[in-house]
């Protein structure tokens, strides 16, 4: 959380260090430190490209939804709204470490990217309203895009949630006992498994080398 490609530069090279160069001990490397042509893209955008079937599987419920709140803007949350406003699909709430903020007729999330790189965050964006960060869960929506911190849906808050469907896009983002509770449409799976496969491959190929 909160890291990029040069972040995980760093630890590569740390790591190397001490334990000779092994590509696969971080995911989410600049492309030219392997040979992997996909490394950015299933690294910031593998929940957001891996989803258009099961988002078309769902009868576009998601893309036609006029309330799309997503919890984290960072390498998946911006991805994922991006992909989903390009397609129809209405985001009208995000928050990330800054701040939070919805514009109920939607938020245009061009004008949202460009304003998160010049300020590091969404806190201040103009074509929206403040909001407190801890009401993004429960307020009332279509699809809610836990994209964020892991645990953020739990036993404490479950029974607050009012979304029709949870996309889950962070790690765990949902405890055990919030599972008991709200059952979501979920789609952790795939990133992290496509995580996973990638550190898979490298760790092959570099044994190959």
């Amino acid at each position: 959380m909160g890291t990029n490609a040069q972040t995980m530069a760093w630890i590569l090279d740390e790591y190397a260090k001490f334990h000779g160069y092994s590509p696969a001990v971080v995911t989410g490397k600049p492309i030219i430190l392997v040979d992997l042509c996909v490394e950015k893209q299933l690294q910031e955008g593998e929940y957001s490209l891996r989803r258009r079937p099961f988002l078309m599987n769902m009868g576009r419920a998601l893309l036609d939804s006029d309330s799309l709140f997503s919890l984290g803007f960072g390498n998946v949350g911006s991805w994922a709204v991006q992909l989903i406003s390009e397609n129809g699909g209405k985001v009208v709430a995000v928050s990330d470490i800054s701040g939070a903020i919805k514009n109920s007729k939607g938020i245009h999330i061009p004008s949202l990217l460009k304003h998160t790189v010049a300020n590091r965050g969404v806190k201040g964006f103009s074509w929206a309203d403040p909001i407190d960060p801890n009401s993004i869960l429960v307020e009332d929506c279509d699809v809610l895009i836990p994209a964020a911190l892991g645990g953020v849906i739990n036993r404490e808050n479950a029974n607050e949630i009012k979304a029709k469907f949870i996309v889950e896009a962070a790690n765990h983002p949902t405890d055990p006992e919030a599972d008991e509770i709200y059952m979501p449409t979920l789609g952790e799976s795939l990133s992290v498994t496509s995580s996973g496969f990638r550190i898979f491959r490298v760790s092959c190929e570099t044994r190959r080398n």
